[in-house]
């Protein structure tokens, strides 16, 4: 295994993870819908506040889903 994580570049750990089918890729509350949905409203917030960092705009956009009782996290997951 380390032979091959050298030859590839990568952590033997990754392989091992990838081995044991514990690697899932993107985390299983991702949904591609959401990005949609949401990606007017995150352009419109930046905008409008182009100095906003992520934290300012997630706080901004969480404001706005309020209403309806969502909210967003970090990685962009409603919650």
């Amino acid at each position: 295994m380390k032979r091959i994580s050298e030859v590839l570049g990568v952590a033997r750990s990754n392989l091992i993870e990838r081995r044991a089918g514990r690697h899932c890729g993107r985390p299983s509350r991702y949904r591609v819908a959401d990005d949609e949905r949401l990606l007017p409203q995150v352009r419109a917030i930046c905008t409008a506040r182009g100095a906003y960092g992520y934290r300012r705009v997630i706080a901004h956009l969480n404001r706005d889903l309020a209403a309806a009782g969502e909210r967003v996290n970090r990685s962009g997951s409603i919650d």
